[in-house]
């Protein structure tokens, strides 16, 4: 398995987190893509995880700290989709379906995402959220670059790594708003990766 799908903690090479606070975690992606950040309340992510206001606190600090971890945990839910797909055994395989797994018909995968588009949305206003974003895209793009150089030695991973991610982010956004399918979305991302020679 590539470095890229084990990456260091906190971006999108760490492996999924596993029980309460994975269960915590995608109750707040959930709670947030239902009711956005403007209605945000930690309340809400406790009654939908099933657990006390008082176990977000222990396990996330604060608001700021639990919406981190939520941009963190999208990021490490598509580097374990990507992993599990057969097949990749190729850096390039493992690029496609790394960029490919941010969409699907699991309403787990649509709340991450919307909960991220919503989450960067709200950065543009909020520099604590912005701060937190821009980390996670960077652990994201970073993993992205490692899979683009493995597949590519003489092609620009770092240009390519920003131009590939933002593509992924504008076809999400229009995913979401039902303009495209997950399949048209993921068609284009391969039909992408073809033409800049990254389909190995």
């Amino acid at each position: 398995m590539s470095s890229a799908f084990a990456a260091a903690p906190g971006g999108k090479g760490k492996g999924p987190v596993t029980g309460t606070r994975e269960r915590i975690l995608e109750a707040c992606e959930r709670t947030i893509a239902r009711s956005g950040l403007r209605g945000f309340r930690m309340q809400d992510v406790a009654r939908e995880a099933g657990v006390s206001i008082g176990l977000l606190s222990y396990h996330f600090g604060d608001r700021e700290g639990l919406l981190q971890a939520a941009l963190d945990h999208v990021n490490a839910s598509t580097v374990h989709r990507a992993a599990g797909v057969p097949e990749t055994r190729t850096p390039g395989e493992r690029l496609t379906a790394l960029l490919c797994s941010e969409f699907g018909d699991d309403p787990q995968i649509r709340a991450g995402s919307t909960a991220w588009n919503e989450l960067r949305a709200a950065a543009v206003f909020e520099p604590a959220q912005s701060a937190a974003l821009a980390r996670s895209t960077a652990d994201w793009q970073r993993t992205a670059r490692e899979l683009i150089a493995e597949t590519a030695p003489g092609l620009e991973a770092d240009r390519l790594s920003l131009i590939l991610t933002s593509l992924v982010e504008g076809l999400s956004g229009r995913w979401l708003t039902g303009q495209i399918t997950a399949e048209e979305a993921q068609s284009a991302i391969r039909t992408t990766l073809v033409g800049l020679g990254l389909d190995d």
